[in-house]
């Protein structure tokens, strides 16, 4: 099952870009090749939505369960009906804030595909992954109030402090 987890600090207030990736209705006007996305279902702790995907003239239409913690600052993503291309799907997001306002993006993604597609996925994946992660950079420079920051900030021993892997760190420079 192709998966990924990464560590990343943004310039931006965690609420700001939790905001971002819970609005999700947004996301076929700059995810490449999701070309529709709605809510389905309200839920007391998030929504259903279903999201329809189109590569290379393949579409796949899959329902996600998405679960939304405001305190914790946590955003869960599963694949919430049986059938389709789309075997399953689990998909993290958490989002502490650092000392200096940024924010700390705990990302997790794992995907499972029926066959022949997931070998075509794992061919691809981390192409895949860069482009996504780069999309909603974009969108939380676009979208959200940058913070100061302090670029010397040791963020080896803030993920320390939290507990976290620091070898997951992916660290670009502070815009």
């Amino acid at each position: 099952m192709p998966s990924t987890r990464f560590l990343e600090r943004v310039p931006h207030c965690p609420d700001c870009v939790m905001s971002l990736v819970t609005n999700v209705e947004r996301y076929p006007d700059f995810i490449p090749a999701m070309t529709a996305l709605r809510k389905t279902k309200d839920l007391d702790d998030g929504f259903e939505a279903e999201a329809m995907i189109n590569f290379k003239g393949v579409t796949e239409t899959f329902a996600s369960r998405i679960t939304i913690d405001k305190v914790a600052r946590t955003v869960t993503v599963q694949k919430s009906r049986k059938g389709g291309a789309v075997k399953a799907l689990r998909n993290n997001w958490r989002f502490y804030e650092m000392p200096d306002g940024s924010t700390l993006i705990d990302f997790e993604v794992e995907v499972r595909l029926m066959f022949p597609l997931e070998s075509l996925l794992r061919q691809k994946f981390d192409k895949a992954r860069v482009v996504v992660r780069n999309v909603f950079v974009q969108q939380a420079l676009d979208n959200c109030e940058t913070v100061s920051g302090q670029p010397r900030l040791d963020l080896a021993a803030e993920v320390t402090k939290l507990g976290l892997d620091s070898r997951l760190i992916y660290d670009p420079p502070l815009v």
